[in-house]
């Protein structure tokens, strides 16, 4: 068991054929070299039992922005079943591995309890990092109601709705959108992403986006967001 993934990524990388193929990454030690590279992927609130780690193509050939999946999983048979769900995706990329055809499956989306995107160059650099589990967007009540409590005692939420006063009233209230992780932050811990909406044209939202450390109760960050909806 371990409470961070990049153990689990040093002791094995697994490369999609079309990576393979061209021979990147493939030399001994590329695994260790690119899990020292990376920033903490640390556990939710559950130890790991095991991890598959995927170097993923771009669709391109040759290859300019690769994407290391790591696929993190709680229980031996969380694990088991990520392990079979890579098999069927193998068997269904060997089906449709006809150079140069660019419509090859990849690994995007195997079942998983934690699931993150890192940005890779083919020479091993890392870039973005982020959660992509479904999950993240799911908050308990509890959560939530102690996040935006914590938004509302900081002091730049105070100077936010005095400075925005005629600030629309159907754009509502807080709303404790998501986790994120300390990869996505630079935090070290988990923290609850808490928005703010200034203005919605329909289509295009913006506010202020709080980051709430529910551990130590403090508020660790404070930016701008933009989204598109539709």
């Amino acid at each position: 068991m371990s409470s961070d993934l990049r153990p689990f990524v040093a002791a094995e990388i697994r490369l999609h054929p079309r990576v393979a193929y061209q021979g990147l990454l493939s030399e001994e030690g590329a695994a260790t070299r690119v899990a020292a590279a990376l920033p903490p992927l640390q556990r939710f609130r559950h130890d790991y039992a095991g991890a598959i780690s995927i170097v993923d193509w771009d669709h391109r050939l040759p290859s300019q922005n690769l994407v290391l999946r790591v696929y993190g999983y709680y229980s031996e048979d969380t694990l088991d079943a990520g392990y079979e769900a890579f098999d069927e995706r193998v068997e269904m990329i060997a089906e449709k591995d006809k150079y140069p055809e660019f419509d090859v499956p990849d690994f995007d989306g195997l079942a998983a309890d934690e699931a993150y995107e890192i940005e890779l160059s083919p020479s091993g650099a890392i870039g973005r990092c982020r959660l992509t589990s479904a999950w993240r967007r799911t908050v308990a009540s509890r959560d939530a109601a102690l996040a935006v409590q914590l938004v509302q005692q900081c002091d730049e939420y105070a100077k936010l709705v005095s400075s925005s006063p005629s600030r629309p009233t159907y754009l509502g209230d807080l709303e404790a959108v998501s986790w994120t992780p300390p990869c996505e932050s630079d935090h070290t811990r988990w923290t609850l992403d808490v928005w703010y909406l200034l203005a919605f044209d329909g289509r295009i939202g913006s506010g202020r986006s709080f980051l709430a450390d529910l551990e130590t109760k403090q508020i660790v960050s404070v930016r701008d967001f933009s989204v598109r909806t539709g």
